[in-house]
């Protein structure tokens, strides 16, 4: 279990480079920022500016290249294979702008894998994945696979999934992208209810300056750089 209020965040110096067939590319360069355990955070940035490449990063999709980053004192650059497996599945949940839900399951068996990754028993999965899809509203919909599904209905039921192992950090990349203003509202209220509720620290990016004026601290990427956007 962890503790209320999520998890701080340390980047310091952190810089990122792909590879392409035309020669390196620098999407991060020097990015700092400090990230208070409990804060909902927004990054905004054109496409290609290195946001999803900032998640992954903070999510231990990836390590970092140059610099540090350090998430509730641990730092990500000391981590190697099974340390790195257990960071994003104890610490992080994600949520991802195309849901990421497998069309063959239904809401409730997306939200237990997660918890089968994680070594739990079948009842307690159960128990765990009805008590969040109750949570986001849709107990009655439990059922029902993603195909059956809206668009808010189905970004609730990836919520639902990225808090099974009781994330400290949730991770949300374009959330709102493909909902209309409805079920965008929903999430959003939904998220911005996570360091309250469940103890996360959230941070998201998005192109919605709506969407990021719901944040407590604003960030843009520009020129590989991380620039705080007064309030």
């Amino acid at each position: 279990m962890h503790a209320p209020g999520g998890v701080d965040i340390a980047v310091r110096g952190l810089s990122h480079t792909y590879a392409t067939p035309d020669g390196p590319v620098p999407v991060l360069e020097q990015v700092e920022a400090e990230i208070a355990a409990g804060a909902i955070v927004a990054v905004t940035g054109s496409s290609g500016a290195g946001k999803t490449t900032l998640l992954s990063v903070l999510g231990g999709l990836e390590r970092p290249q140059r610099g540090s980053v350090v998430v509730g004192g641990l730092d990500l650059a000391t981590l190697r294979g099974d340390g790195l497996a257990e960071y994003r599945r104890s610490t992080v949940g994600f949520v991802f702008q195309d849901f990421g839900l497998l069309g063959s399951l239904s809401a409730q068996e997306n939200v237990e894998l997660a918890l089968t990754f994680a070594g739990i028993g079948m009842r307690a999965r159960a128990r765990r994945a009805t008590a969040l899809l109750d949570a986001v509203g849709l107990a009655h919909r439990r059922s029902h696979r993603p195909a059956a599904l809206s668009g808010g209905e189905s970004q609730r039921v990836a919520i639902a999934r990225a808090l099974a192992n009781e994330p400290s950090l949730v991770l949300a990349d374009e959330p709102t992208g493909n909902l209309d203003e409805s079920a965008t509202e929903a999430v959003l209220g939904m998220l911005t209810a996570l360091p309250g509720d469940y103890g996360c620290t959230v941070v998201l990016v998005t192109h919605n300056a709506r969407v990021a004026a719901r944040a407590d601290h604003r960030f843009a990427l520009r020129d590989r750089a991380l620039l705080p956007v007064p309030a």
